[in-house]
């Protein structure tokens, strides 16, 4: 009786410091959902028993803000602080769930990515790209309409901007993994992304960055500010809405194959105001919700229908485990065999979000992500159907 009692007291104390930390958040302003460049991270206080680390972010996208002085006429470019929760925070690294604790080692000044509220946590160790739709395309160079909003609230004070995009014979072009011809991938109504000329990377994940579902609330327990532990990895099946070229807060019908408690299950999903981030950066259902992406589902507060979903395109990563290292080279066991793949003298490594010297990894078996060393890249999305 004791023990049941000391249970109770204990579950009643937890619930109350996530009350408070909840009506803690509402008091501050509610809701903070933005795209930017992480320009600062500093510990907590020692006292403090519900997060991990602060960090500030640059905003270079308005998803919707109503924090403190973030009103009608705030700017792309000014600085918003954040968190990471103990409970409550869904951690997302380069696509790929992890622990709360991962993601508070992993993130550093100089990272990107999409965060909403402490709730989801959406980073990226990859170098950032421009993103936009193609308007036109003409010699030597293409139009690129680029947007920072989509709230009707935002866009007076931050409206789509049209650069000049230059391109050249040889640039890489792709649409999506497939290598492409400049023809097809520079059309008008595709989206593109620019990456500039990259490093060979070599991210390693081991069992220690696991994601951690207990980190979340129950659905039935959920409060406002937290995400519950419905959110899980996905695959996308067909998506149906009558909206395909909204960005924010639509209603569509989701198929896909989700992930909980290790077990999976297929189902059909009637979201409404849901968002798609595609790699890290918003985009319309007709460019973001393609059949096959894999997906994380993110749902907050009693919520079982997720409010946004962060989706992956495919890339020309190689993955699996490590077979053997002997610092020059790397035998990865993948799905299709096994394959050698030699190390450039000037290769970044990480292990679990966290660059690194190279030595740091050797373990076999070590899941790994292998990105390849590559030009200046033009990766364009045409619309899918789904309507």
């Amino acid at each position: 009786m004791r023990l049941r009692s000391l249970i109770s007291l204990y579950r009643l104390t937890y619930t109350s410091a996530l009350l408070g930390l909840s009506l803690a958040n509402c008091l501050n302003g509610a809701t903070a959902a933005f795209g930017g460049k992480v320009i600062g991270v500093k510990p907590v206080d020692s006292k403090d028993k519900n997060r991990l680390k602060y960090f500030t972010v640059e905003i270079d996208y308005f998803d919707y803000i109503s924090r403190g002085k973030f009103g009608r006429h705030s700017k792309v470019g000014e600085s918003i602080d954040q968190s990471v929760l103990k409970i409550g925070s869904v951690c997302v690294i380069d696509g790929r769930m992890v622990n709360a604790s991962t993601f508070a080692k992993a993130i550093q000044p100089n990272l990107w990515g999409y965060f909403y509220e402490t709730t989801w946590l959406d980073l990226q160790t990859t170098k950032n790209f421009q993103w936009g739709e193609i308007v036109s395309v003409g010699k030597n160079t293409f139009t690129l309409r680029v947007h920072h909003t989509h709230k009707s609230i935002h866009i007076d004070s931050n409206p789509p901007i049209e650069v000049k995009i230059p391109y050249a014979s040889n640039d890489e072009f792709r649409i999506e993994e497939k290598s492409s011809d400049l023809e097809s991938a520079l059309k008008p109504g595709n989206w593109i992304q620019i990456h500039e000329p990259r490093e060979q990377m070599v991210a390693v994940w081991t069992k220690a960055s696991a994601y951690d579902p207990s980190e979340q609330l129950p659905v039935e327990e959920g409060r406002r500010g937290f995400a519950n532990d419905l959110s899980c990895r996905a695959v996308l099946g067909y998506v149906r809405t009558k909206t395909p070229d909204a960005v924010l807060d639509l209603s569509a019908q989701v198929e896909c194959e989700r992930w909980l408690s290790g077990e999976s299950e297929k189902l059909t999903l009637d979201a409404r105001k849901v968002s798609f981030v595609l790699d890290g950066k918003l985009a319309p259902p007709k460019i973001a919700a393609k059949a096959g992406r894999n997906a994380v589902l993110c749902h907050y507060r009693t919520e079982t229908r997720p409010h946004k979903i962060l989706v992956r395109s495919n890339d020309d990563a190689v993955r699996g485990n490590i077979v053997a290292y002997n610092g020059k080279s790397i035998r990865v066991a993948t799905n299709e065999g096994g394959i050698d793949i030699d190390l450039e003298p000037s290769a970044q490594f990480s292990v679990d979000g966290v660059f690194v010297d190279r030595k740091a990894f050797s373990e076999k078996g070590t899941e790994v992500v292998i990105y390849p060393k590559r030009g200046r890249t033009l990766i364009a999305f045409p619309p899918v159907s789904v309507d």
